[in-house]
């Protein structure tokens, strides 16, 4: 027990490390300071899920080969360069080319870093504290985001690179501290791992019906925080905010964030996972229509978005590992990252167009209604749940 405390303790530093919260406050704001519109920040901010759709799978497949620990130091060192590269981009296309490979370099943590602690956990017998042990490592990773955007938007206004460099050089630490971890005895059996097994892995995803249609409800849900993000600073800037006062804004963004992924398994038992899944984005719907009338409501609602993401996307991991084998399992949640990493840039890129055409809230209200009608579609069509999933707390462990 006092070993794994110490592994638990560990991760909680290393998501702490790789939380980027320098450049939150201020990316758009820096992207749209280099010449571009809300259109042209949608498109390069949506190569970002351009990215991890190539790189999914491939890198996934990499993280079962190399082992997860290797995995998630390649993904920091990557990532570590591509805010090295923001610090000094000036067009279009170099933001497009470093959102993209942002993304490409994420794709190294997104289904590794799930895999390493739900293998380590079974190492331990301890999976039933997966959605707690999750939860709070991802409550560190936005505590310290919170943090570094306190200081990301005066960083920025003493010079626009500081931030990114800052970013940078965090995360290049990160690496460090993964290295200090072991590879899940778990995960030993993924040595040989083979083409032909990555592709029985990927099936998974596919030929279960449950895990399908779970995967496309999660990413349409998903999809709405994931446009909110894009505009949090345009419409910040036009309600009143400065660059240096984003910070701030960001600081309590990340501390809502944080919150969410805290109480995801408290609210898995009280509220459930199936009713969480329809609740949660009708709230928020409701929200950013008020905000689409009365502006001043955005701020709640962008605490809000923040909020139920954390939540969804702890709830959504829990529910989709107790469904994947280990052998495979990094490769399995990559493609679950590149299906949501389709419906992500098709909204972020939609939503930077509609947005240049109304407004950036009038354009989030309506795709946010647009999602709660595709949650009840899937759930009337292909529910994921089933008719057990009613008692929500054995669904969560």
């Amino acid at each position: 027990m006092t070993r794994l405390r110490s592994l638990r303790h560990r991760f909680y530093g290393y998501r702490g490390l790789t939380s980027e919260g320098f450049v939150f406050p201020i990316i758009t704001v820096h992207a749209l300071a280099q010449g571009l519109d809300l259109a042209g920040v949608g498109l390069a901010a949506g190569t970002f899920f351009a990215g991890t759709l190539l790189g999914e799978v491939p890198t996934g497949y990499v993280g079962d080969r190399i082992g997860r620990r290797n995995g998630l130091v390649v993904g920091s060192v990557l990532v570590s360069v591509t805010h090295f590269g923001f610090a000094f981009a000036d067009s279009l296309s170099a933001f497009v080319v470093l959102w993209g490979f942002w993304g490409v370099a994420a794709t190294f943590r997104s289904g590794s870093v799930d895999a390493w602690l739900y293998d380590t956990l079974v190492d331990h017998g301890a999976t039933d504290s997966y959605a707690r042990v999750r939860g709070r490592a991802t409550a560190a990773f936005y505590a310290s985001a919170a943090a570094s955007a306190l200081v990301g938007g005066l960083l920025y206004e003493r010079w626009a690179a500081l931030p990114f460099l800052a970013a940078g050089t965090l995360t290049l630490a990160g690496a460090f501290v993964v290295l200090s971890l072991p590879e899940p005895e778990a995960a030993h059996s993924n040595e040989g791992f083979s083409v032909a097994e990555a592709r029985r892995a990927l099936r998974a995803v596919v030929s279960n019906r449950r895990v399908r249609s779970f995967v496309l409800l999660s990413g349409v849900i998903l999809a709405v925080p994931e446009t909110v993000d894009v505009f949090v600073q345009p419409i910040a800037l036009s309600i009143g905010f400065d660059p240096s006062s984003l910070g701030l804004l960001y600081a309590g963004l990340m501390l809502a964030a944080a919150v969410g992924s805290a109480v995801a398994a408290p609210v898995a038992r009280r509220v459930g996972i199936d009713r969480w899944f329809t609740l949660g984005p009708t709230v928020l719907a409701g929200v950013l229509l008020a905000a689409s009338a009365t502006p001043v409501v955005a701020l709640p609602a962008f605490f809000l978005s923040r909020g139920t993401n954390s939540v969804t996307d702890t709830l959504g991991s829990a529910f989709l590992n107790d469904r994947v084998a280990s052998h495979g399992r990094a490769t399995t949640l990559s493609g679950v990252s590149m299906v949501h990493a389709v419906i992500f840039l098709l909204a972020r890129t939609a939503g930077g167009a509609v947005a240049n055409a109304t407004t950036p809230l009038s354009a989030l209200a309506g795709f946010a209604c647009i999602a709660v009608g595709a949650v009840f579609c899937v759930r009337t069509m292909a529910n994921p749940f089933g008719e057990r999933s009613k008692v929500a707390a054995g669904e969560v462990r």
